[in-house]
C-alpha cells in the first residue's frame, strides 16, 4: 500500500474514532459510527489483499537456526572475546554463504551480544544438510608442510606409545583411503605444528572439473602468491599439506617452483561431488573469523507447512461455526449482531499483521482462535447487562445505553490485564511464542473496536429502523440468590487436592516432565497421508541403522501418535536427543516416499537454550503476575487484590501440572499460555468484583457476606457465558489442532475453567476472609473511594464549564 495512502486513511480514521467518541448528537455519531466502521474494514482487508499475510517457517516451511559465535583466538593463542564487528561480520560471511548469488530468501537477524537467528524459507529438506554445514564450518584453511618420513614416523611414534616427534604434529585426512579388497582404512599425515601459510592470503576459491573430477582452485593474492612461491622453491619436490578445520583435503607434492598464485585442492581417492566442491569453494572463498555452534534449529518441510494452514482454516472456520450457533441460541438476533462485530474484528486483526508485517505462526492461528472467544466475551458482558437493565424497568434503547455504560470498565479491567501480559510476553520471549502474543495483542485491541463501537452502531440502526425492539435471550441460570459462600471451605479444600495432585504429576515424571526447549533434545514430527501407516517396529529398525554426525549412537527416543479429526490422518511425535533430530527426519524423508509421507518437521534445542528459556519463562510470569497484581491495587481496594492474586496463583500453578498429567511436556509455548491464563483468570475475577462493588455502593442492605452472594449469582450467568464462549473455540483446537496448537489448546481450556472456577469459588471467599482478618470494613472502603471518584469527576466537570467561558 502507499505510504501516503496508508498515512490518509490512518489519519482519516483516527478523526472519525475523535469525532464518535466526543459527540452527544445520536444521529452524528451514528453516521460517523458507521462511515468508520466501513472504511476501517474496508482499509483492513484491502491490506490484507494486496500486501498479503506474512507466513512463518512453520506454515510456508523451512529452517530457522540460532547460533552462538564462539570466542576466536589473539595471534598468541590466547581467547579472543566476541565483539558486535564480529557478530556483523559473521553476518556478511554467512549471508554471502546460504546466498552467494542474491537469489536465496535469507533473514540474519543479531541476537544479544553473540548470537544469530538465520531464517531460510522455502528450502528444500535436501538443501538443509548444506545449511547446516555452511554454517556451522569455519573454513580455516592452511598449507603445512608434511614430513620426508611421514608414514614411518608415524609408526615409530606409536611404536613409542605416542612420544611425538618435535615440531610435527599428527592429522587425520577428511576421507578414508578405500583399499583393494574393499575394507575402508583411516588415514593421517605427520605435518608441521604451525601453518607454513594461512588461507587469508586466498582471494577467491571455485569448482573445476577435469579429467580426474571435480576440484578446487585457490587463487592467492599478491602477498600469498609471493609466499607460495618462495615456499614451493625452498622444498621443491616434497608434499605440502592443503588443511581445512583441522583435516588433510589432499596432500600433493610441489612439481614446480613457481605456482603463479594458483593451488588446488582434489577430493582425494574418493573425488569431490559437484555440491562437495561448491560448498568448499564457497567455504573457502568466506572463512569464519569465529567458529559457531548451532544452539537450535527448527525444519519444517513445505508439505507439513501447507497441512498446518490447511488445519488451521478448518480449526478458524469450526471455531466460527460453534461460537455462531450458541450466540443464536441464546441471544436470537442480537447474538447475529455480535457475530458480525466479530467478523469485522478478525478482518481488522489479520488487515494490522498485513500492515505491520506481523508474521503469522501456528502458535499465532492458536491466539486468533483464542480472540474469537475472548471478542465474543465482550458482547456477552454488554448483553447480559442489557437484559438486566430491561428487567428493572427500562426501555430498551434506555436499557442499550446504560449496559454499555456499565459494561464499559469490566470489559476495559479484563482486557488491560490480559494486554499486560500479550505484551510482555512479546517484550521477553521469541520466536513461536512471539507470534502466539502478537495475535492476542492485536486481537484484544480490536475486539474492543468490535465490541464497544461495531455492534453499537449496528444497535442504533436496528432500533432506529424498529428491527430490533427488545432483547430475547435463553435463561442459564435461574435469578435466584444461592449462599455460594458458605460452601467456600469444601472447595478451597477441593483445590489444595487438585493442586497437590498437580504437584505430584510433576515430581513422578521429573526431567520428563519438560520438553526439549528446557532441557534440551530434538523432536521430529511426521505427518502421514490419509490411510497411511508405519509401524512402531518400521521405524525402530531404521533407527538401529543411524548414527549420529559425532559416530555415536541415536541414545534414546520414543514415539508418540495422534490422529487428526479433519481428515484422518497420523500424525507421528519423535522425542528424542540433540543431534539425533536431524540425522532421523532424513532418514525417514529417505525411507519413505510422498505417497507415505505428507511433510515433516524437525526442532532441536541445545542444553544452553534450555537453561535461558527456563530463565525467561520464569522472569515472564514473574512481571506478568507482578505487573497484574500493582494494576489491582491501583484499581481496586486492597482487599481484592489480594484475592484475585491468590486466585491467580491457584490458576497458574494447577495448570502445568494437569498438562504433565494428560500427557504434555512442558515448553515455552505453554509458558504463553499460562500468560494468557493469567490474563483470562483475572478477567473472570475482575467481572465478579465489579458487581461486589457496584452492590455495595447501590447499598441494598444486608451483611457484606449476603451482598458477596449476591453479586456473585447477579454474575453467574454471564460467568458460565463468557466461559463458554471463549472455551467452544479451543475445545475445537483441542481435537481439531495439531501437535503445536494442541500445546496451546490444553493448558488454556484448563486454565478457562480454572478461571471460572476460582473466581466464583476462590477470589471472593478470600476477600471475605481477608477483610475479617485484618479487620478492614470493606463496605467503608469502597464507598470511600466511590466519594473521591465523584470528587474527581465534579472537578474535571468544573475545569471544563471555566475553560469554556474563557
Amino acid at each position: 500500500m502507499n505510504p501516503f495512502a496508508t498515512f490518509f486513511v490512518g489519519a482519516s480514521i483516527l478523526m472519525m474514532l475523535l469525532v464518535y467518541v466526543g459527540t452527544a448528537a445520536h444521529k452524528t455519531k451514528r453516521w460517523v459510527g458507521t462511515i468508520l466502521v466501513a472504511v476501517t474494514a474496508f482499509a483492513a482487508i484491502y491490506t490484507v489483499k494486496t500486501m498479503g499475510l506474512q507466513k512463518g517457517i512453520d506454515l510456508q516451511g523451512g529452517s530457522e537456526f540460532i547460533v552462538k559465535l564462539e570466542p576466536g583466538k589473539n595471534d598468541d593463542g590466547t581467547p579472543k572475546a566476541v565483539t558486535s564487528s564480529d557478530v556483523q561480520q559473521a553476518i556478511d560471511i554467512l549471508l554471502r554463504r546460504l546466498s552467494p548469488n542474491g537469489e536465496k530468501d535469507v533473514s540474519l537477524q543479531p541476537e544479544g551480544t553473540d548470537r544469530i537467528v538465520i531464517q531460510m524459507p522455502g528450502i528444500s529438506d535436501e538443501e538443509i544438510k548444506d545449511v547446516r554445514t555452511k554454517i556451522q564450518q569455519v573454513a580455516h584453511l592452511e598449507f603445512r608442510r608434511v614430513h620426508p618420513d611421514s608414514q614411518a614416523k608415524l609408526e615409530q611414534i606409536k611404536a613409542r606409545g605416542g612420544i611425538k616427534e618435535p615440531g610435527w604434529i599428527e592429522m587425520p585426512y577428511s576421507k578414508p583411503l578405500n583399499a583393494k579388497d574393499g575394507s575402508v582404512i583411516d588415514r593421517s599425515e605427520l605435518v608441521r605444528d604451525t601453518p607454513d601459510i594461512e588461507g587469508k592470503y586466498v582471494s577467491r576459491a571455485f569448482r573445476t572439473v577435469d579429467a580426474e573430477g571435480n576440484k578446487v582452485s585457490l587463487q592467492f593474492d599478491s602477498a600469498g602468491a609471493k609466499l607460495f612461491d618462495e615456499l614451493a622453491a625452498a622444498h621443491y619436490q616434497k608434499q605440502m599439506a592443503i588443511i581445512v578445520d583441522g583435516q588433510i583435503h589432499s596432500a600433493p607434492v610441489l612439481q614446480a617452483k613457481q605456482f603463479g598464485g594458483r593451488a588446488e585442492i582434489s577430493g582425494g581417492s574418493k573425488g569431490f561431488s559437484q555440491q562437495e566442491a561448491d560448498t568448499l569453494a564457497t567455504l573457502l572463498s568466506n572463512p569464519l573469523q569465529n567458529p559457531m555452534k548451532i544452539l537450535s534449529e527448527s525444519s519444517v518441510s513445505s508439505a507439513y507447512g501447507k497441512a498446518a494452514i490447511d488445519q488451521g482454516k478448518w480449526v478458524l472456520v469450526a471455531g466460527l461455526v460453534i461460537t455462531t450457533i450458541f450466540m443464536l441460541i441464546v441471544y436470537r438476533l442480537a447474538g447475529i449482531v455480535a457475530i458480525v462485530g466479530l467478523l469485522i474484528n478478525l478482518a481488522v486483526l489479520f488487515g494490522s499483521m498485513a500492515l505491520f508485517g506481523f508474521t503469522l505462526t501456528m502458535p499465532g492461528i492458536a491466539g486468533i482462535v483464542l480472540t474469537i472467544g475472548m471478542a465474543v466475551d465482550a458482547n456477552v458482558l454488554i448483553y447480559e447487562r442489557l437484559r438486566e437493565e430491561m428487567e428493572a424497568g427500562k426501555t430498551f434503547t434506555g436499557a442499550l445505553e446504560a449496559a454499555y455504560e456499565k459494561a464499559f470498565s469490566a470489559i476495559a479491567d479484563s482486557n488491560i490485564t490480559t494486554l499486560i501480559s500479550a505484551v510482555i510476553l512479546v517484550v521477553i520471549s521469541g520466536g513461536l511464542v512471539k507470534g502466539f502474543a502478537v495475535t492476542l495483542m492485536i486481537g484484544l485491541v480490536s475486539s474492543m473496536i468490535g465490541a464497544l463501537i461495531v455492534t453499537r452502531v449496528i444497535f442504533m440502526w436496528a432500533i432506529d429502523k424498529n428491527v430490533l425492539t427488545t432483547l430475547k435471550t435463553t435463561h442459564i441460570v435461574p435469578d435466584k440468590v444461592f449462599d455460594i459462600l458458605s460452601a467456600a471451605p469444601k472447595f478451597i479444600i477441593a483445590s489444595v487436592v487438585v493442586t497437590a495432585i498437580s504437584f505430584s504429576a510433576i515430581a513422578m515424571h521429573g526431567e520428563h516432565s519438560f520438553g526439549i526447549d528446557f532441557r534440551g533434545g530434538g523432536r521430529v514430527d511426521v505427518v502421514l497421508k490419509k490411510d497411511a501407516k508405519i509401524a512402531d517396529k518400521e521405524f525402530e529398525a531404521l533407527f538401529k541403522t543411524l548414527k549420529q554426525p559425532d559416530g555415536k549412537d541415536l541414545g534414546t527416543y520414543y514415539i508418540q501418535r495422534k490422529t487428526d479429526p479433519t481428515n484422518g490422518s497420523e500424525n507421528v511425535s519423535i522425542r528424542c536427543e540433540e543431534l539425533s533430530g536431524p540425522v532421523i527426519q532424513g532418514a525417514i524423508n529417505k525411507q519413505w516416499n510422498a505417497d507415505t509421507i505428507s511433510g515433516t518437521s524437525v526442532a532441536t534445542v541445545g542444553s544452553v537454550i534450555g537453561e535461558e528459556l527456563k530463565k525467561q519463562s520464569s522472569v515472564a510470569l514473574f512481571c506478568a503476575l507482578l505487573a497484574i497484581f500493582l494494576y489491582l491495587i491501583v484499581r481496586f481496594e486492597f482487599a481484592f487484590a489480594v484475592g484475585a492474586i491468590v486466585a491467580l496463583f491457584h490458576d497458574v500453578l494447577i495448570v502445568p501440572g494437569l498438562c504433565v498429567l494428560f500427557g504434555q511436556e512442558l515448553s515455552v509455548i505453554h509458558v504463553g499460555a499460562l500468560l494468557a491464563i493469567a490474563g483470562y483468570s483475572i478477567n473472570d475475577t475482575i467481572i465478579v468484583f465489579d458487581r461486589i462493588r457496584e452492590t455495595i455502593q447501590r447499598g441494598t442492605g444486608g451483611s457484606m457476606r449476603e451482598m458477596m452472594n449476591e453479586a456473585i449469582c447477579k454474575t453467574l450467568s454471564r460467568t458460565l457465558l463468557t466461559s463458554s464462549t471463549t472455551l467452544a473455540p479451543m475445545v475445537v483446537l483441542l481435537f481439531l489442532g495439531n501437535p503445536a496448537m494442541l500445546e496451546f489448546a490444553m493448558p488454556i481450556t484448563i486454565g478457562i475453567l480454572l478461571g471460572t472456577y476460582s473466581s466464583i469459588f476462590i477470589a471472593s471467599p478470600l476477600v471475605l476472609w481477608y477483610a475479617k482478618k485484618s479487620g478492614t470494613s470493606l463496605k467503608h472502603q469502597v464507598l470511600d473511594a466511590q466519594i473521591e471518584q465523584i470528587k474527581a469527576n465534579q472537578a474535571i466537570a468544573a475545569a471544563a464549564i471555566a475553560g469554556g467561558k474563557k
